[in-house]
C-alpha cells in the first residue's frame, strides 16, 4: 500500500499445494506468481494475519495464522507416528491380499482342468499311447557311423545318405502310422459320443431347464423327487457341455500331438548332431595309439606347403552340406499330422503349425553344435598341419629336388669329384630316410596317410642316385683317357735330346716345366683312383675296357718318371758348351749396334740438302732393323737367365734406338711441314659453293707446334744443318701467315672477294656456269703484290666478320621461332579454346625486338638491312597481335559466364548483342589458332589483328554498359555495395533461383547466414551462422519481383527490421511472465541480450528514484535509495549465478554462445550497480555516474502509432535509435 508517497513491501503472497508424493502432505505449499494462478483450481493467499483458501465456485475460507500453524504442527506430529504414517497404504494392501489368493487359485485350477488333456479321461489314454510312440523316436538315428571304422570322405557321405533314406525315414513313417491310428480311434469315439448326445436333445431349451419338474413324465412310474430331477438335469447339461467341448478340443489335441511329434523329431535331429560331434571327438579320449580315426586323409606336397586330400574345406562341406543339412532335411520332411487331410475338418481354414526348418536353424543349441563340429575339424586340421611339419621339414627337400632336378643339365655342368661324392651321399641318405618315414598318424578325427607321398618320393632318389653314378663312371673314363694321353705326350717330348742352342734351351724349359707338373700329374692320377674307389663303394660295376685304361695310366706315369731322370743327366752334360756359343752371339749383336750409331752422325742423315722423303724412308727401315736386333737381344738375355749367367744391360741397344728416333723425328718434321705449307698456299682457297676451305685456327696451331719442335731440336743440336733447315722454312711461312689468316676468313663472301680483287687489281675469271669465282690459291694471288695491300685486306676482313656476326644473329633469332607455337587449350565447357601460357613467347618477342633494333643501328647492317627491317616489322606485328589477343581473351573470359545467362541478356539486350558478335569473332580466331598455332604464321595475317582490335573496342563498350547496369542495381539495393561485381552478377544471373543468393547474404547482412526458403521459394525466416532461426513476420515472395533480385532483397531488409522489432516486443512481454532461467533459453540471442539490457536499465532507473525493482528484496534496516540499489545489485548477482548454473549444465552450442555473452553483460551490470550503490547517488537520477552508463530503453517510435516501438540507446546526452538488425550472437 501507498504510504506517504513511498511504495511499501508486499504483505501477502500467493501459494498452491506442493506436487503430491508418496505421502499425503496437505500443508506443503509453494509460492507462485499471481499471473499464473489461472491454471490452478485451488490456491491460497498467505499474509501475516492468516491463510485464505480460494476454490472456484466455493466460498473462500479464512484460517488465522496461529490456527493454521497449530494445525500444521499437529498434522506433522501425528503423521510421523508409524501407525498413522502407514495406515492408508497398509489398509488397502490387507484388503487386497485377503481375497486375492483363494480367488486366483480357483481360477487357475479351473483353467488347468479345462485345458489339460492328461486330466481328462477321454484324452488321457490316447495321449499316453501317443507319448509312447513318440518315445520310440529316441531309437531313430538321422546320422550314423561306426566309431571303430575309418572312412574315406565318399564312403562316409554315402553311409549318411543310406542311413537317412533306408533307416530314418521308414522309422518316422512307422511311428506316424501308429500315432495316426490312435488319433483316428479317438476322433471316432469323441464324434460318436457327440452325435449320441446331440440326438438325445430335442431342442436347446432342455439344456436351459434346471428346475425340479419333469416336462415329459413316463407312464406308471412313481414321481421322483424334484431334487433328484434337478441334479440329473444339471449332470446332463454338464455332460453335454463336456462332450461338445471335447469335440471342439479335437483340433487342439491334434495340434498338441503334432507338436509332440515335431519336438521328438527335433530332439532326434539334435541328438544326431550331438552324436556326430561325439563321433568326431571320441578319438581324442582314446589312449590306444593304434586306434583309427574317422576320416582317411592323404598327405602330399605342394609348392606352397603340405596338402591334404580331402582337405579341410571338403570335409567341412561334407559335414555341413550332407550330414548336418541331411539331418535337418529329414526332420523337415517328417510327416506332419497337423496337415493331413483326415484332420482338416477339425480346423477353421488352413491350419498353421511349427516350422521345423526355422526352429532348427534358429536353435542356439544346434547352432552351437554346428560351430563346435566345424571348430573340431578346423582344430584337427590345425593339429594335423603341426604334425606333418616334421614331414615337411624332413622330406620337402626331396620333393623340391624332384621338381627342379634336370639330369641332362646336371650332367652338362662341370662338377668336381667332391661335389659328385657329396651328391651320392645325399641321395643315399635320402633313400634311407624314406625307408624310415612314418606313414600313419591319427590326429583327432583325421587319419593321416603318407604312403602315397613316400611312393612318390622314392623313385626320385633312386633315379638320381643311378644317374649320378653313371655320370661319375663317365667322368672317371674321360679323366683316365685325358691323363693317359697327356702323360704319353710328355714322355715322347722328354725322350728327344737336341744339340742346337735354341732347341737345347727349349728342352731345358720343357724339362723344368715337367718337373713342376709332376705333383699335378700325381694329383690328377689320385683323383682318377678316387673316382673308381667311389664307384666301388656305391656298388657300381666298371666295364673291363675302363679298367684296362686305368692300368695303362699307371704304367705311363712310371715311364714319365724315368724320362725325367734321363733328361736331367743330358742337360748337365751339354750346358757349358751351349753357354759359350750364347756369349759369342751377344758380343756380335752389340758390335753391329755400335756401327749403326756411328752411321747416324755422318753421311746422308746430316745432309740438309737431301730430299726429306728419301731420308725419312731410310730411317724408317733402319728403325725396323734395330727393333729386330732388340728382339734378338731380349731372347739372348732369356737364355742367359736359364743358364744362370749374367745378362746384357741393353745400353747399346737403347742408345741406338734413341739416336735413330731423334734423327727420324727431325727429318719427319721437315717433310711434314713442307707438305702442309704447300697445301695451304697452292690449293684453291674456295670450294665450289664459294665457302673458304682454309681453317685458319688449325693453320696457326700447326705452325706454332712445328716452331716448338724446331726450338727443342735447336737446343739439343745447335750446329745440326737439318735443324737449321726446319727453322728456315717455318720462318719463311710465318711471313705469309697474316695474309693466310685474312684470306682464310670464313666470313668473306663473293662481294668481299670482288672488293679484294679490285684492291690488288687481279682478274679472276668466273666459273664455267658463271655463278661463282674460278679456282685461285694464295700462291696465285701473291703475284699481285698482295702483301703490300695487307692493311686494306684487313679492313675488308673486319667488315666481313661484323656482317657475318649480324647475319648469324639474325639467323639465330629466326631459328628460335621454329617449332614455337601458342599453347591453345580447351576452355571449360564452352566448346572453344583459349591461349595458355604466353610467357615464353612474350619474353622472346621482347628480347628479339630489342636485338633487332640494335642490329639496325650497326654501321655494318647495310647488306642485311632489308631482311632485318622485314624481320622487325614481323616481330612488332606479332607483339601487337599478342597484346590485343590477351586483352581480348581476359575480357572475354570475364564476360562469357555473365552473358551465358539468359537473365543477364534479357536485362542487357544491347550489350548481349555486342557480346555475341565478340564471341563469334573469338571462336573463329581460336579455331584458326588451334589448327595453325605457329606464332609467326599467325602474325603474318593482318586481318586477324584487325578483328581482335574491333573485338576489344566492343568489349570496352560492353564493360562500360555493365558497370552502369551494376551501379543502377547498387542504387536500388545499397547493400550490393558490399559485394564485388562478380558476386552481384552471380546473383543477378540466376533470378529464377532465389536460393543462389544464399552464399552472399553474410556480406550483405552481418548476422544473416541463410534465409529459410519454402518449396515454393517463399521466404519465411532468417538464420544466423550458429543456426539460430528467427521467423519473418511477413512472408516474402521473390516470385512476385519478376526477376528483380534487388526488389525482394529490399523486402528482406524491411522484413528483418520488422520481425526483429516484433520478436523484441514479444521477448519483453515474456520476460515479465517467465522465470529468467527458462526465458534465456527460449528466445534468440539478440533478444536475450537486448531485453536483459532494457530490464536492467528499467530496474536501476526505478531504484534511482526510490522505487523497488520487481523481484528485488530490500535489505532489512535499509532506507531510501541506497537500499534499493543494493537490492538491484543482489538481484543482478542472483541472476548471474542462475545463468552460471545453466552454463555448467548440458546446453546446445547456440544456447551456450548466448549465455556466454549474457554472463559478460550480467557481470558488467552487477559491477555497475554495485559501484552506483557505493557512491550513494540514490535519489539523483541525473547523476553523471548513472548518465555515463550505456542504457537501453524500449520506447514508442516518434511520429508512429502507439503499437510501434523500438530500442533507444542513451549515454550522457547522446541518444541513438538502433537499427534492429540480425547480428551474430558471438560478435555482438
Amino acid at each position: 500500500m501507498a504510504n506517504m508517497g513511498k511504495i511499501a513491501v508486499s504483505s501477502f503472497f500467493y501459494c498452491v499445494r506442493a506436487p503430491e508424493g508418496a505421502r499425503y502432505r496437505p500443508y506443503d505449499l509453494v509460492v507462485v506468481p499471481r499471473e499464473g494462478l489461472g491454471r490452478y483450481p485451488e490456491y491460497f493467499t498467505m499474509s501475516a494475519n492468516g491463510v485464505m483458501t480460494i476454490r472456484k465456485g466455493i466460498q473462500a475460507e479464512f484460517v488465522p495464522m496461529a490456527a493454521w500453524v497449530r494445525q500444521h504442527s499437529l498434522f506433522d506430529l501425528i503423521s510421523n507416528i508409524g501407525f498413522f504414517r502407514k495406515y492408508v497404504t497398509g489398509r488397502a494392501f490387507r484388503r487386497w491380499h485377503k481375497g486375492v489368493r483363494r480367488k486366483n487359485f480357483k481360477r487357475v485350477r479351473q483353467v488347468v482342468q479345462s485345458r489339460l488333456f492328461a486330466a481328462r479321461s477321454t484324452f488321457a489314454g490316447a495321449l499316453r499311447e501317443i507319448q509312447a510312440a513318440v518315445a520310440e523316436l529316441q531309437n531313430v538315428h538321422f546320422a550314423w557311423a561306426n566309431p571303430n571304422h575309418m572312412y574315406s570322405l565318399q564312403e562316409y557321405g554315402e553311409l549318411q545318405v543310406q542311413t537317412r533314406e533306408q533307416k530314418a525315414k521308414p522309422a518316422l513313417d512307422s511311428i506316424v502310422d501308429k500315432i495316426q491310428k490312435v488319433l483316428e480311434r479317438l476322433c471316432r469315439e469323441v464324434q460318436a459320443q457327440a452325435v449320441l448326445y446331440q440326438d438325445s436333445i430335442r431342442n436347446a431349451s432342455e439344456l436351459e431347464d434346471i428346475t425340479g419338474v419333469e416336462l415329459f413324465q413316463g407312464g406308471g412310474g412313481r414321481p421322483r423327487p424334484m431334487v433328484v430331477i434337478k441334479q440329473e438335469k444339471l449332470e446332463r447339461a454338464a455332460n453335454y457341455a463336456r462332450v461338445m467341448d471335447e469335440l471342439s478340443q479335437l483340433g487342439i489335441f491334434v495340434r498338441l500331438v503334432d507338436y509332440l511329434f515335431v519336438e521328438g523329431v527335433m530332439a532326434c535331429a539334435v541328438a544326431g548332431v550331438e552324436g556326430l560331434l561325439a563321433l568326431l571327438t571320441v578319438h581324442k579320449q582314446q589312449t590306444d595309439k593304434q586306434a583309427k580315426a574317422l576320416f582317411q586323409v592323404f598327405v602330399s606336397f605342394e609348392p606352397k606347403g603340405v596338402a591334404f586330400s580331402p582337405n579341410e574345406a571338403a570335409i567341412l562341406n561334407e559335414l555341413n552340406a550332407n550330414a548336418l543339412e541331411g539331418i535337418i532335411s529329414v526332420a523337415q520332411g517328417a510327416p506332419r499330422l497337423l496337415f493331413m487331410r483326415g484332420y482338416a475338418h477339425l480346423f477353421e481354414g488352413k491350419p498353421s503349425g511349427l516350422n521345423t526348418l526355422n526352429i532348427l536353424r534358429n536353435m542356439p543349441h544346434l547352432t552351437a553344435l554346428r560351430a563346435a563340429i566345424n571348430q573340431t575339424v578346423i582344430d584337427d586340421f590345425s593339429a594335423a598341419r603341426e604334425a606333418v611339419r616334421e614331414l615337411d621339414i624332413g622330406y620337402r627337400k626331396i620333393w623340391d629336388f624332384g621338381r627342379t632336378w634336370d639330369p641332362d643339365a646336371y650332367a652338362a655342368q662341370p662338377r668336381s669329384l667332391s661335389e659328385i661324392r657329396r651328391d651320392l651321399v645325399l641321395q643315399r641318405n635320402w633313400k634311407g630316410s624314406l625307408d624310415r618315414m612314418k606313414t600313419n598318424m591319427a590326429i583327432g578325427c583325421l587319419q593321416l596317410d603318407a604312403k602315397p607321398l613316400r611312393a612318390e618320393l622314392a623313385p626320385i632318389t633312386a633315379a638320381a642316385l643311378e644317374r649320378i653314378k653313371l655320370l661319375l663312371l663317365n667322368m672317371a673314363r674321360q679323366a683316365t683317357l685325358a691323363l693317359l694321353d697327356d702323360v704319353t705326350a710328355r714322355v715322347q717330348m722328354l725322350s728327344a735330346h737336341p744339340t742346337q742352342l735354341d732347341e737345347f734351351v727349349n728342352y731345358m724349359v720343357l724339362h723344368t716345366a715337367q718337373l713342376d707338373d709332376r705333383k699335378l700329374l700325381s694329383s690328377q692320377a689320385g683323383q682318377v683312383d678316387d673316382m673308381y674307389e667311389s664307384l666301388a663303394a656305391h656298388e657300381q660295376k666298371v666295364p673291363t675296357a675302363d679298367q684296362v685304361k686305368h692300368d695303362d695310366l699307371t704304367e705311363a706315369l712310371a715311364a714319365f718318371q724315368v724320362q725325367l731322370t734321363e733328361g736331367k743327366e743330358f742337360i748337365a752334360d751339354h750346358k757349358e758348351e751351349e753357354l759359350t756359343t750364347l756369349n759369342a752371339n751377344v758380343t756380335a749383336l752389340n758390335e753391329e749396334l755400335q756401327g749403326i750409331i756411328a752411321s747416324l752422325h755422318t753421311d746422308k742423315f746430316v745432309d740438309a740438302k737431301l730430299d726429306p722423303d728419301e731420308v725419312t724412308a731410310d730411317l724408317e727401315a733402319l728403325l725396323q732393323h734395330i727393333s729386330g736386333l732388340g728382339e734378338a737381344q731380349a731372347l739372348y738375355n732369356q737364355y742367359l737367365t736359364l743358364f744362370e749367367a749374367p745378362t746384357d744391360d741393353l745400353s747399346t741397344l737403347m742408345l741406338a734406338e734413341k739416336v735413330a728416333n731423334s734423327r727420324y723425328q727431325l727429318w719427319r718434321s721437315v717433310r711434314d711441314f713442307l707438305e702442309q705449307s704447300h697445301a695451304w698456299t697452292e690449293e684453291p682457297i674456295l670450294d665450289d659453293d664459294g665457302a673458304v676451305l682454309l681453317n685458319v685456327e688449325m693453320v696457326r696451331q700447326e705452325v706454332e707446334d712445328y716452331a716448338a719442335k724446331a726450338y727443342k731440336a735447336a737446343k739439343a743440336n745447335k750446329d745440326d744443318p737439318v735443324v737449321a733447315r726446319l727453322k728456315d722454312i717455318i720462318d719463311d711461312f710465318k711471313e705469309l701467315l697474316p695474309l693466310v689468316e685474312e684470306l682464310g676468313n670464313p666470313a668473306l663472301q663473293a662481294r668481299h672477294w670482288h672488293e679484294i680483287f679490285d684492291i690488288i687489281k687481279a682478274d679472276i675469271p668466273p666459273t664455267e656456269t658463271g655463278e661463282g669465282l674460278g679456282p685461285f690459291s694464295i700462291r696465285h694471288l701473291l703475284q699481285y703484290d698482295l702483301l703490300e695491300q695487307l692493311d686494306k685486306l684487313q679492313v675488308v676482313g673486319a667488315a666481313a666478320s661484323k656482317e657475318a656476326a649480324l647475319e648469324k644473329a639474325l639467323i639465330k633469332m629466326q631459328s628460335d621461332w621454329e617449332g614455337l607455337t601458342l599453347r591453345v587449350v580447351e576452355y571449360k565447357d564452352t566448346e572453344t579454346y583459349v591461349v595458355g601460357g604466353t610467357d615464353e613467347v612474350q619474353s622472346l618477342l621482347d628480347d628479339q625486338v630489342v636485338k633487332t633494333q640494335a642490329m639496325r643501328a650497326s654501321p655494318f647492317i647495310k647488306p642485311l638491312e632489308a631482311g632485318v627491317t622485314s624481320w622487325e616489322r614481323l616481330l612488332l606485328a606479332a607483339q601487337e597481335l599478342l597484346d590485343n589477343w590477351l586483352t581480348c581473351q581476359a575480357t572475354w573470359q570475364y564476360l562469357e559466364p555473365i552473358f551465358s545467362s539468359p537473365d543477364i541478356i534479357k536485362q542487357m539486350p544491347e550489350e548481349g548483342e555486342k557480346f555475341i558478335q565478340v564471341d563469334t569473332t573469338w571462336r573463329d580466331v581460336m579455331e584458326a589458332a588451334h589448327s595453325t598455332p605457329n606464332v609467326l604464321a599467325l602474325a603474318k595475317d593482318p586481318e586477324r589483328l584487325i578483328r581482335l582490335e574491333e573485338a576489344n573496342k566492343l568489349l570496352e563498350e560492353i564493360q562500360k554498359g555493365l558497370a552502369a547496369y551494376l551501379e543502377l542495381k547498387r542504387l536500388a539495393f545499397p547493400r550490393f555495395f558490399f559485394l564485388s561485381n562478380d558476386e552481384i552478377l552471380e546473383v543477378l544471373s540466376e533470378t529464377k533461383d532465389p536460393t543462389r543468393v544464399q552464399p552472399h547474404l553474410k556480406k550483405c547482412f552481418e548476422g544473416i547466414d541463410k534465409l529459410q526458403f519454402q518449396p515454393n521459394t517463399d521466404i519465411t525466416g532468417m538464420m544466423s551462422v550458429e543456426g539460430e532461426l528467427v521467423p519473418l513476420k511477413t512472408r516474402i515472395k521473390p516470385s512476385e519481383a519478376n526477376g528483380s533480385v534487388e526488389k525482394w532483397l529490399v523486402q528482406v531488409e524491411c522484413g528483418m527490421i520488422e520481425s526483429l522489432q516484433e520478436v523484441c516486443k514479444q521477448g519483453i512481454a515474456a520476460y515479465a511472465n517467465s522465470p529468467r532461467a527458462a526465458w534465456v533459453l527460449q528466445w534468440p540471442g539478440q533478444v536475450v541480450l537486448a531485453v536483459s539490457a532494457i530490464y536492467w536499465t528499467q530496474d536501476v532507473a526505478a531504484a534511482m528514484i526510490g522505487q523497488q525493482a520487481e523481484g528485488a528484496d530490500v535489505p532489512n534496516g535499509s532506507a531510501g535509495g541506497k537500499g534499493m540499489l543494493a537490492a538491484v545489485a543482489d538481484k543482478c548477482t542472483a541472476q548471474l549465478m542462475e545463468v552460471m548454473g545453466l552454463v555448467r549444465g548440458e546446453l546446445s552450442k547456440l544456447n551456450r554462445a548466448t549465455l556466454s555473452a549474457l554472463v559478460v553483460m550480467d557481470v558488467h551490470a552487477r559491477d555497475v550497480v554495485a559501484q552506483l550503490a557505493e557512491e550513494g547517488i540514490e535519489g539523483q537520477p541525473q547523476h553523471f555516474s548513472w548518465l555515463s552508463q550505456l542504457r537501453a530503453y524500449w520506447e514508442p517510435v516518434q511520429g508512429a502509432d502507439n503499437t510501434s516501438s523500438t530500442i533507444n540507446v542513451r549515454m550522457i546526452n547522446a541518444q541513438v535509435c538502433t537499427q534492429v538488425e540480425k547480428p551474430c550472437t558471438l560478435s555482438k
